[in-house]
């Protein structure tokens, strides 16, 4: 918790100067791109360039070497492409909590790396985002737990993933996931979803979404439609309904979850501006923010509302970020009072292309 808090405090003490010289950086990025191929004196040399590039060393050294294991004894091993790591720490903020005032550290982890001579079509994966989650859920109310497993495209529109949750004992899982694009014109993309999941804590699971992408001069508006169903959340439902001491007494949501969200924000740039009008989100994004507004309730009542302002930005160089994202919700567990929330963090690419180096 102390760490987290050192970080968070001691990163975004570097705010105000990153914001103000955000002009000179952008005029000087051409330049800075044209030399980063150059050697660095060691005098520029920072900790945090420092421990940056060890991060990547060390992750994509044991990639490099796993993959390696898999290569045939008389082949040479196919060369492994740059490995993409993402490591977030957030904290939430919540001043109307039912104590006052609560902190909640969070972890998020994401990797994008290739496999050559395990499988050519493999893909490995290490995240915290749960699979189970609507889109657009807080990070904070996701399951975040350490997921390691493989996925692999076995149909054209369909991802299948299998692998284990990092807790004890291991939680196995499974996802299968229909996921195609549409784009009935230049300004807008759809994007239906329909997935199968299950795991040993959730039982088996249905989640359906459909997101609508309108997309103009930098601006996004994005509306999401979405609702699933899960073993586990129709025991917990029913338990509800009957206790008399539950605020959903008398209520039984039945196992379903749904949500409304509705996003407007300007996206000046992305880190991957090839992905210009696609679908992205809050990690594809480089500097931008917007205004979001959510709807979330069971098979019988609507649970929460919620008011959001999103904010992130460059903090050093192009590989570390701030986020801070203040937010209202009001919840029927709590009378509908306003409960008041802001989630602060820091963002960092470890990525192995030349773009994204940290020199």
């Amino acid at each position: 918790m102390r760490a987290l808090l050192l970080v968070a405090l001691g990163g975004f003490s570097l705010i105000s100067s990153a914001e103000d010289s955000s002009e000179s950086s952008q005029d000087s990025s051409k330049a800075s791109s044209s030399d980063s191929s150059s050697p660095v004196d060691s005098d520029s040399s920072n900790w945090v360039d420092d421990t940056h590039d060890w991060l990547y060393s060390k992750g994509h050294g044991s990639v490099v070497w796993f993959d390696d294991k898999f290569a045939p004894a008389d082949e040479e091993p196919l060369k492994v492409p740059p490995s993409r790591f993402r490591l977030g720490l957030y904290g939430e903020f919540d001043f109307g909590a039912a104590d006052s005032f609560k902190l909640q550290p969070i972890v998020d982890l994401g990797t994008d790396v290739k496999l050559p001579n395990l499988e050519r079509r493999l893909r490995v994966f290490v995240t915290t985002r749960d699979p189970s989650a609507l889109p657009g859920e807080s990070t904070a109310e996701s399951n975040n737990s350490l997921r390691v497993g493989a996925s692999r495209n076995f149909f054209k529109n369909w991802d299948t993933s299998v692998g284990v949750k990092a807790d004890w004992p291991p939680e196995a899982f499974v996802n299968a996931q229909w996921v195609p694009i549409y784009h009935p014109d230049e300004h807008w993309t759809l994007y239906p979803q329909g997935k199968v999941f299950w795991d040993n804590d959730e039982g088996i699971g249905f989640l359906t979404a459909l997101t609508a992408d309108y997309w103009r001069n930098r601006w996004l508006f994005r509306q999401t439609l979405s609702g699933k169903w899960n073993k586990q959340q129709q025991d917990d439902d029913s338990d509800d309904a009957s206790n008399p001491d539950s605020y959903l007494f008398g209520e039984n949501g039945g196992g379903y979850r749904w949500a409304v969200t509705s996003l407007i924000g300007y996206v000046p740039k992305l880190l991957n501006e090839k992905d210009y009008g696609r679908r992205v989100s809050g990690s594809d994004v480089a500097d931008g923010w917007g205004v979001r507004g959510r709807l979330e309730g069971d098979g019988a009542q609507t649970l929460t509302y919620e008011l959001s302002l999103l904010r992130k930005g460059p903090l050093y160089k192009d590989y570390l970020f701030y986020v801070i994202a203040p937010k209202i919700t009001w919840d029927r567990q709590y009378d509908w009072d306003p409960e008041y929330k802001i989630e602060i963090g820091i963002e960092m690419l470890i990525w192995g292309d030349g773009k994204h180096r940290s020199r």
